[in-house]
C-alpha cells in the first residue's frame, strides 16, 4: 500500500498551504524532524520535499534535513520522490540543487517543478504583496498547480535541467544560514509579549525576554515573526507593509 508523506519547509506558510492540496499526503515540518519532535516513518514509498527558494538556493533546514536525516535513513521503500518549490522569481537553480544533493545520498527525485508564489523577502522586495495581489499571483499560479498535482498522483517524470551559472548560484546558496543578526529588525515597546513570534520561528532565534520579544543572531530571515505579529510591534527598517499569508499562525507553530 502505498504512503505519502511531504517533509516541507515554510517560513509565512506559502509552501505549507501548497503542501496541503495534495491529498492524501501526510506533511511533517522539516524543523521539526531536524529538532527530533517528529520523525520519516519506515514505511513511506511517496516522499514530498517542498519548501522556498532562499537566495535562489534550498534553505538551510532542507539542506540539514537532507544530510543529517535522510543521509542516515534506510531510504530503499521510497518509489517516487518529488518535490514542489515556492520562489518569488525563479526556482530552476534550487531544482538542480535539490536534484545533486539527493543524488550524493543516493536518491533520485523523480519530479520537481517551482511555483511562484507571493513574495515576502523584505531585502529585496519594492512592496509586499497585499491581498489583491496575492490573489492575482495565485491565480495566474493555479494551473500550473493543478497540473502538478495530476503530474504527481500520476508519478510522471520530470527532472531538473541545469541552470545557467549554477555552480556558482549553488555555492552562494550553500553559504545562507543561520548564524547572522538582521540589523534593520527591532522589536518596538508595543509589543504585548503574546509569543506568536517566538512559536513560529523556525530558527528558535526569537525569546521573551524581560518586557518584548528579543530577536537573536540566528535569523533565517523568513521574517514570519515580522508578518504575524499582531502588534505590528516587530520593524524592519524602511518598511511598514505587512504580507497577510495564507495559513493561521497557529499552523506554524513549532514551539
Amino acid at each position: 500500500m502505498e504512503k505519502t508523506v511531504i517533509a516541507y519547509y515554510t517560513g509565512t506558510g506559502n509552501t505549507l498551504a501548497l503542501a496541503k492540496r495534495i491529498k492524501g499526503a501526510e506533511l511533517v515540518d522539516i524543523i521539526r524532524i531536524n529538532e527530533g519532535d517528529a520523525v520519516l516513518d519506515d514505511d513511506i514509498t511517496r516522499l514530498g520535499i517542498f519548501f522556498p527558494v532562499y537566495m535562489g538556493g534550498v534553505p538551510y533546514p532542507v539542506r540539514e534535513f537532507i544530510n543529517d536525516t535522510l543521509k542516515d535513513r534506510d531510504n530503499s521503500s521510497l518509489q517516487y520522490v518529488f518535490s514542489l518549490i515556492t520562489c518569488g522569481s525563479g526556482g530552476k537553480n534550487a531544482e538542480w540543487m535539490l536534484d545533486r544533493s539527493l543524488q550524493e545520498i543516493g536518491i533520485g527525485l523523480s519530479y520537481s517543478l517551482s511555483i511562484r508564489y507571493p513574495d515576502s523577502y523584505l531585502p529585496l522586495i519594492r512592496r509586499v504583496p497585499d491581498e489583491k495581489k496575492t490573489k492575482e499571483i495565485l491565480s495566474k499560479a493555479e494551473e500550473r498547480i493543478k497540473k502538478a498535482i495530476e503530474d504527481i498522483e500520476k508519478e510522471e517524470i520530470k527532472l531538473p535541467g541545469k541552470p545557467l551559472f549554477g555552480k556558482l548560484m549553488s555555492k552562494m546558496a550553500g553559504k545562507t544560514g543561520p548564524g547572522a543578526k538582521d540589523k534593520k529588525m527591532s522589536v518596538g515597546d508595543d509589543c504585548i509579549r503574546c509569543g506568536i513570534c517566538a512559536s513560529i520561528c523556525p530558527s528558535g532565534n526569537i525569546k521573551m525576554v524581560g518586557k518584548k520579544a528579543e530577536i537573536g543572531d540566528e535569523c533565517l530571515h523568513c521574517y514570519a515573526c515580522y508578518n504575524y505579529c499582531p502588534q505590528k510591534a516587530i520593524k524592519y527598517e524602511g518598511r511598514n507593509d505587512h504580507y497577510k499569508g495564507l495559513v493561521k499562525p497557529e499552523e506554524l507553530r513549532r514551539r
